[in-house]
């Protein structure tokens, strides 16, 4: 299926969607009626329909001792600078992360383009991007612990740390650097319920918001057994934030308020 971006006039959805034109199809008013972020939602199908059936040209490193097909991260004295070609076909399932909503805020879409289900989860962002319940630095940079902006597509899935994990390949100079970084898709025990809810010993206070990654989209690790699968092997994951994304795209940091 071939998703294609047509505007037949302006469609009042409902109230806080009236200033929009948004496509005239049953499926995008289901999708944006259950919350979806129309900005992210217009930029997701506008690359999909200016980048379908195009490939792209990714750094990636081989681990020594390592079958080179291998993508499970090594040590860095382990790594040899290589380089894989990936391509955008027609993915059923694909994923929004909302960055300018709060990680106490179930801000992981998941959607399926075909019946316009959505499903919304908890994801943390990088400490890097702010130990903070809303993120306000991101970059693309090697070691900085920070949330990647732009689109990236799924790759392959492997066992780590957290058990299922799956490989992100960035599409755009604001996170070209993702497979380096090891920016991927996993589970971890500080993401849900339990952890907002938690104490912090530190300051007797309840945490109010996730725990943080070294910029991976974490997820819990039972949302991560079954979204994995859905979005393994060719799904796109947009990392959005409502006024960064633009000047994101220098590959260098970029901060809310930043002038």
């Amino acid at each position: 299926m071939k998703l294609v971006h047509t505007v037949t006039g302006a469609l009042v959805l409902f109230s806080s969607l009236a200033a929009h034109a948004a496509p005239a199809t049953a499926i995008t008013k289901k999708i944006l009626s259950q919350g979806v972020p129309v900005q992210a939602y217009e930029k997701l199908v506008k690359f999909m329909d200016e980048y379908q059936g195009r490939s792209f040209n990714q750094d990636t490193y081989t681990c020594e001792g390592r079958d080179a097909s291998s993508v499970k991260p090594c040590e860095e004295e382990k790594r040899s600078r290589s380089n894989k070609t990936v391509t955008l076909n027609s993915p059923t399932y694909v994923a929004i992360v909302d960055f300018g909503s709060p990680s106490s805020q179930r801000r992981f879409y998941l959607i399926n383009l075909k019946t316009g289900d959505v499903n919304k989860y908890y994801v943390s962002h990088g400490l890097g991007s702010g130990n903070t319940d809303v993120p306000t630095k991101f970059s693309n940079i090697k070691d900085s612990k920070q949330t990647s902006l732009g689109m990236y597509l799924t790759g392959e899935v492997y066992q780590g740390h957290y058990g299922n994990t799956l490989r992100m390949y960035g599409l755009e100079r604001s996170n070209d650097e993702a497979y380096n970084r090891d920016i991927v898709l996993h589970g971890a025990w500080y993401v849900g319920e339990d952890f907002i809810n938690s104490v912090n010993e530190r300051t007797g206070q309840k945490y109010g918001r996730l725990g943080v990654s070294w910029g991976c989209p974490a997820v819990s690790r039972a949302i991560a057994d079954r979204i994995i699968p859905l979005l393994k092997g060719g799904s796109l994951i947009m990392h959005y934030h409502p006024t960064l994304m633009d000047e994101a795209l220098s590959g260098k940091e970029v901060r809310v308020g930043q002038k």
